[in-house]
């Protein structure tokens, strides 16, 4: 970021302070994709220009909403709609009201499909990936690649990830009953690497391509933000244009 943009801001969110008090801790829980592709890359210049100190717990979308409405987080970290997360926290087995939830977009992140490099397939349609994650394809063979049966890999049934993969890609039918739901998004990535029959779906930002591959195909973009319980305000609010800031400028 540069310096002198830098300089001013912190100029400006000191005299704030000086009107409305002392920096306070943000609590900021959620979607794991949000946490490394905007938190985790803009926390310390956000800090700096804030004065506030953010606290981050890295979860996912539907477990971050679970906590905001809990009251043990200021915002929930969100890694798609705000209609998918509340669904992703309703398989968890949580009902939360949405009427009273705004979510604040930062910046927007994509959502590919990977598979082992030694795949012969490397484009696949909407219908295809449909097909496969409801489990009508089951085998590679009748998407143009070799005899073998498709192992397909989630993230957490709590995820956004998989919730906006359910609703944009699949036309919002379930997941085949032998799909693999992981802990955590980037253990994806992981198990694609070491199952020559894998797919997954995944934040870009997860994808190691020494060890996997993108499929082409049609984009599934989705947003990075924040949800709070009303409009934010305060420090909740002067966190969330500060990323917003930052991340524009990149």
């Amino acid at each position: 970021m540069n310096k002198k943009i830098t300089f001013l801001l912190s100029l400006m969110m000191l005299c704030l302070w000086t009107v409305t008090g002392q920096a306070e801790t943000v609590r900021l829980h959620g979607a794991a994709s949000t946490v490394d592709s905007l938190i985790a890359p803009y926390k310390l210049d956000v800090e700096k220009i804030t004065g506030h100190t953010l606290s981050i717990v890295k979860s996912n979308a539907g477990k971050g909403l679970i906590d905001l409405a809990d009251g043990k987080c200021d915002a929930a970290l969100a890694s798609a709609s705000l209609d998918t997360i509340v669904k992703a926290a309703k398989a968890a087995g949580r009902d939360i009201d949405a009427s009273k939830l705004v979510l604040s977009v930062a910046a927007t992140d994509e959502v590919v499909f990977i598979v082992h490099p030694s795949n012969p397939v490397t484009r696949l349609s909407w219908e295809h990936l449909r097909d496969i994650h409801t489990g009508k394809i089951t085998n590679w063979k009748d998407v143009g690649g070799k005899d073998a049966p498709i192992i397909i890999f989630t993230d957490a049934t709590t995820s956004a990830t998989r919730g906006l993969i359910k609703q944009v890609v699949m036309g919002g039918q379930e997941y085949a009953t032998k799909a693999q739901a992981l802990d955590f998004v980037a253990k994806i990535n992981d198990m694609v690497a070491v199952n020559e029959n894998g797919i997954g779906g995944i934040g870009k930002g997860f994808v190691n391509l020494k060890q996997t591959k993108i499929i082409e195909s049609k984009k599934v973009e989705r947003p990075l933000g924040f949800i709070t319980i009303g409009v934010p305000t305060g420090a909740v609010k002067q966190v969330i244009e500060a990323f917003r800031d930052i991340a524009g400028k990149k």
